[in-house]
């Protein structure tokens, strides 16, 4: 899946600028996920790798089978989180 990312600055002032920088506070450690579970089938993560992880936060971890999306419990291993989910974008119903 390819995934076109516009920077919020050549769109400045405008309705999606304004959305772009709501959802990508810092692009640059910022990624679009879909696909990781039925949970979020059809919908795209955002997930930030500058986010630090916390309890209760859902998260992208590293497995021995790849990533996987998990929501972090108190025992959470801070270096298998590859990132923290900050948004879901759902399609509409």
């Amino acid at each position: 899946m390819a995934v076109h990312m516009t920077r919020s600055n050549e769109i400045q002032g405008s309705a999606a600028g304004r959305l772009l920088d709501m959802l990508l506070p810092s692009p640059s450690s910022t990624f679009l996920v879909s696909d990781l579970s039925p949970w979020v089938s059809g919908s795209i993560l955002v997930v930030d790798r500058a986010v630090p992880p916390a309890e209760g936060r859902k998260a992208i971890l590293s497995t021995e089978r790849g990533l996987r999306l998990a929501t972090l419990d108190s025992r959470f291993d801070s270096s298998r989180v590859w990132g923290v989910v900050t948004w879901v974008i759902r399609e509409p119903s």
